[in-house]
């Protein structure tokens, strides 16, 4: 068919050697408008209708995406703010059981402090009970052994009744024998 064409067209040119290549004969210009209104209506029926058909196919899922995108983020802030929220929250509770902690540590060192302070008092009045009670027990035994040296010393002096120089040297000796 083609060659057909070009060969109706090579013989009309040379059958028109004399004729103008700038106007068109007029069964030319109506097969061509016949075939582009074919053409149109066969494109429209089977091309640009499932074409269209796909575009806005495509619109609608492109817009359905834009929503959920939309939704999807105001759904990321929600959570991203929920999350600061709960963050927040974390915060003060920690900071409030680090204080109630440190009070509690500061309580505990008082009482411990206060009791170290009552067991040291009784400690030390102990001891100093102790040793007043040795101490009372030394002068006791001091006293008693006092007593029976001055006895012993008066015994022997009397014993020897003797001059002044003796008792000196009687005492002197006893003192040593300490």
């Amino acid at each position: 068919m083609e060659n057909t064409a070009i060969e109706h067209g090579a013989a009309a040119a040379s059958n028109n050697s004399g004729a103008n290549i700038l106007t068109p004969e007029t069964l030319m210009v109506v097969l061509t408008w016949v075939t582009f209104f074919i053409l149109l209506f066969i494109l429209q029926k089977f091309a640009f209708k499932p074409i269209m058909e796909n575009l806005q196919k495509r619109e609608k899922d492109i817009r359905e995406a834009l929503e959920n995108a939309d939704k999807a983020k105001a759904q990321l802030a929600h959570i991203e703010s929920e999350k600061q929220r709960i963050l927040n929250e974390a915060k003060l509770q920690a900071a409030q059981i680090i204080d109630d902690a440190r009070q509690t540590a500061k309580t505990l060192a008082a009482d411990i402090e206060a009791k170290s302070r009552q067991q040291a008092q009784e400690i030390v009045k102990g001891a100093q009970q102790e040793i007043e009670g040795e101490r009372q027990r030394l002068l006791k035994s001091l006293r008693k052994e006092s007593g029976e040296l001055a006895i012993s010393l008066a015994g022997k002096i009397i014993q020897e009744n003797m001059d002044q120089d003796k008792n000196r040297r009687l005492v002197q000796e006893t003192i040593e024998q300490l």
